[in-house]
C-alpha cells in the first residue's frame, strides 16, 4: 500500500492558519490505473481542442449554414442584410466561417 494526499485545504484570510488534509491509501495498481485514465483524458482533450481550432477556420456553404442555424436560406439572407451575420463570397457563392456562425448563435441565445 502507498499513501497519497488527495485533498489539501488551506484557509488563510484573517484567521488562524488552518490546514486540512485527508490521507488515502491505495494499491499502486489502482494508482497506475487512475494515472493511465487521466493521461487518456488529457490526450483526448488535446485532440478535441485541436479539432475545435481546425473547425473554427473552416468555411461552410449556405446549405450547411442553414442546417447549423436551423433556419431557412431566406432567413440567412435577411440576417446578412441586417448585418447580424457575416459571410464571404467565393466563386460567386456565399461562404460562412464556422466561428462566425457560433458567434451568432451565442449572441442570439443571450
Amino acid at each position: 500500500m502507498e499513501c497519497f494526499i488527495v485533498e489539501a485545504n488551506i484557509v488563510l484570510p484573517k484567521q488562524i492558519n488552518t490546514y486540512t488534509m485527508e490521507l488515502i491509501t491505495m494499491e499502486s495498481r489502482v494508482l497506475k490505473t487512475i494515472i493511465h485514465k487521466l493521461n487518456s483524458l488529457e490526450k483526448n482533450f488535446a485532440i478535441a481542442v485541436n479539432e475545435r481550432a481546425q473547425l473554427e477556420n473552416k468555411y461552410v456553404n449556405m446549405v450547411e449554414a442553414s442546417h447549423m442555424l436551423q433556419v431557412s436560406e431566406r432567413t440567412i439572407y435577411k440576417l446578412i442584410k441586417k448585418g447580424a451575420l457575416k459571410c464571404t463570397k467565393y466563386n460567386r457563392k456565399l461562404r460562412f466561417k464556422v466561428s462566425e456562425i457560433e458567434r451568432f448563435l451565442e449572441e442570439s441565445n443571450q
